[in-house]
């Protein structure tokens, strides 16, 4: 699992969310592109987040909202 906040606040997994390489489907769980390049056993590969899911706030209002997440998805990831 992995802590909302990390993405966020994280400037390398922010970035790889900004520019598609990262998304996250509608059930919170980490998707990463096809399009990575990287040593996949290296600790900080992005694969390595590859089907984690998030940990969520528990008050609903501070949880990112599906429909953003599923226009991400459609608009930005590069799957």
């Amino acid at each position: 699992m992995i802590k909302l906040a990390m993405v966020w606040r994280c400037p390398n997994l922010h970035r790889a969310f900004d520019r598609g390489l990262i998304t996250v489907d509608s059930n919170y769980f980490v998707v990463t592109s096809k399009h990575i390049s990287e040593d996949i056993i290296h600790t900080y590969s992005l694969n390595q987040l590859k089907g984690k899911k998030l940990i969520l706030p528990t008050i609903q209002q501070y949880r990112p909202a599906l429909e953003n997440l599923e226009w991400h998805r459609d608009q930005i990831f590069k799957g």
